[in-house]
């Protein structure tokens, strides 16, 4: 069997991402905002001395007023918001490729800068490993050539260095007005330190991405030499693995995953998992149950 041919640019895909709450801004654009304007649902009607705007008058209404008052419509706000991706490029993310070309996380950012840029919101990345790494950023912007310009230039970084420091660093960097985070890192990093990550985007809608890799998570054999590697350091260990230590093992990796899930949802919301590829289908479904 032939190996697929590889593609020359990201994935183009329209997501049903929505900001929780209401957003904060006067540009027009297809989310719910605080206050009233006129591009959204009809909300109610008011008095013309209420809302002296002469083009929103509705003739049946006022017919129909026993007090023979000009009635208006007033409508909902809907208003745009900002998209960011705040993406971890330590040395532990450099396991999502797989070989042939494929970056999922390149995919999954691009994916969701083209939904953005095509919802009429603005989308910015800031990316960090140990230290900021500036020059991968994306300031806000509705500009049609980023997600392939973003898709090439992810698709060349791999992760690097250790620790994760400079994401809780770049993410100050973010924005006042409330906007729509997806966090993307395999979050290996002590609880602590996601939990004051998390902290930080206290004033934004945050939505966790977790990479992952099948091949990494695979629970050891019960017997037999296993050899570990740190991705961050590349130091190697040989480990005897007997059935008590595999329990452990996998207890242990459970433990962890439960302490996240629980810190996602009291700072943010569910996280979507990205498996070894990204499926736009899994991710969409994510998105309409509630994830984003």
């Amino acid at each position: 069997m032939s190996p697929a041919p590889a593609r020359d640019g990201p994935p183009r895909f329209d997501l049903p991402y929505r900001l929780f709450g209401r957003a904060r801004g006067v540009s027009p654009g297809g989310h719910k905002a605080v206050g009233q304007g006129a591009n959204g649902a009809f909300l109610r009607h008011a008095s013309l001395l209420e809302q002296p705007d002469a083009r929103r008058i509705d003739m049946r209404a006022s017919l129909l007023d026993p007090f023979g008052g000009l009635k208006v419509r007033r409508f909902e706000h809907r208003a745009r918001i900002d998209v960011f991706v705040a993406l971890d490029l330590s040395g532990s993310m450099s396991f999502r490729r797989d070989g042939e070309g494929e970056d999922p996380v390149a995919d999954l950012c691009a994916a969701i800068a083209h939904a953005a840029i095509r919802s009429h919101d603005r989308f910015g990345l800031i990316a960090a490993g140990p230290e900021p790494r500036a020059e991968l950023g994306v300031r806000a912007t509705a500009r049609r050539g980023v997600p392939d310009e973003l898709w090439r230039r992810l698709s060349a970084e791999p992760g690097a260095g250790r620790g994760s420091g400079g994401l809780r660093a770049a993410v100050e960097e973010l924005p006042q007005r409330r906007a729509l985070v997806f966090v993307v890192s395999d979050f290996l990093m002590p609880q602590a330190e996601i939990e004051d990550l998390l902290g930080a985007l206290w004033r934004h809608d945050v939505a966790p991405v977790v990479v992952r890799s099948s091949a990494v998570e695979a629970p050891p054999p019960r017997f037999g030499l296993v050899e570990t590697r740190d991705l961050e350091t590349g130091r190697r260990r040989l480990l005897v693995m007997r059935p008590s230590l595999r329990d452990k093992w996998i207890a242990h990796a459970r433990a962890r995953r439960a302490a996240l899930d629980e810190s996602f949802r009291r700072f943010g919301r569910p996280a979507f998992d990205l498996v070894d590829r990204f499926d736009p289908d899994a991710f969409a479904d994510h998105l309409l149950t509630g994830g984003a």
